[in-house]
């Protein structure tokens, strides 16, 4: 009950700003400048990719709250036809900031300065079949204009974006993408409650929706689930294959949560390799709560875990 009253409210506010967001457009283009772009070239941004549930939003905060990235709040992507303008109001003018909390809700966090997924504004850019529909070039100038305000590097978390890694790799200069990696079954489980608790349907294709979950619509929720964290990770690999390693950075959920310093001091030290300015700003949680074991009826915890064996994960 909680979750749809949260659902109808988001419903509501995305509703109410939608013309607000029309109306600013115009003056965005005030402050897109093509000398940002020297400045985003220098100051390439980070990616976080992996399937819907498998630890992206736990690892966007910490590297939020803990290190000196730039990142979108949710007031920011509140404005998402007027990005800049709208940090630019926030940097000047909203001093409370960046207590942000380790909890989220199905990948929202709370508080005006917690970080956002951006949706609204990758939607503007690209199809649902993932490919570029508007111009590309003002896409750059906007993540241009918001990395000049904060001087940072920008770190971003969209699990759509592991859709478009070539994309992205093509429109940002050297941009490096941390791919969480869970257990399969965890990861298929957490997907499960996802779906009942927002939608009371098991069925309905939640989150990231991948080929062969286009093609297969009629697929039971227990292949089609497996089948959409197979797909996304078949995804990302070719992508990185093409695009090369070096520009990836691996995460394992279980070592994030049981390990947390050691994994975010690897994950600077990554960064600070491949010549990225990032320090770290305040002490690491000695380790977060790991979610493992059977989490689903023991019909579907079976279904699951079969179709996983059967590709051999």
């Amino acid at each position: 009950m909680i979750t749809h009253q949260r659902s109808f409210k988001k419903r509501a506010k995305k509703k109410l700003l939608k013309p607000f967001n029309f109306l600013i457009n115009p003056l965005q283009s005030l402050w897109l400048n093509k000398n940002n772009l020297e400045f985003l070239y220098s100051t390439p941004p980070v990616f976080i990719i992996g399937p819907p549930r498998s630890g992206t939003t736990v690892l966007y905060q910490l590297l939020c709250k803990h290190f000196n990235f730039a990142y979108i709040n949710n007031f920011i992507a509140d404005w998402y036809n007027a990005p800049v303008l709208a940090t630019k109001a926030f940097n000047l003018f909203i001093k409370d900031r960046n207590q942000i909390e380790l909890n989220s809700t199905f990948g929202k966090s709370s508080k005006y300065y917690g970080p956002n997924e951006f949706g609204e504004f990758w939607y503007r850019w690209f199809s649902k079949e993932h490919t570029i529909i508007n111009n590309s070039e003002n896409l750059v100038k906007e993540i241009a204009g918001i990395t000049e305000v904060f001087q940072k590097h920008l770190v971003l978390k969209n699990v759509v974006n592991s859709m478009r890694i070539n994309q992205l790799n093509n429109l940002f200069k050297n941009p490096i993408f941390i791919l969480l990696k869970r257990d399969y079954l965890d990861n298929a489980q957490s997907i499960l409650n996802a779906r009942k608790s927002l939608y009371n349907d098991k069925n309905y294709p939640w989150s990231v929706i991948t080929p062969s979950m286009k093609q297969n619509p009629g697929l039971p929720y227990y292949i089609q689930i497996v089948k959409q964290i197979d797909d996304i990770h078949s995804i990302i690999d070719s992508s990185i294959r093409a695009i090369g390693d070096d520009k990836l950075i691996l995460v394992d959920y279980k070592d994030l949560c049981c390990d947390t310093p050691e994994v975010l001091n690897s994950i600077l030290l990554q960064l600070r390799l491949k010549n990225f300015r990032i320090t770290k700003t305040s002490d690491f949680p000695d380790k977060l709560d790991y979610s493992t074991g059977q989490k689903v009826s023991n019909s579907d915890y079976s279904r699951l875990k079969k179709e996983i064996e059967k590709i051999g994960k």
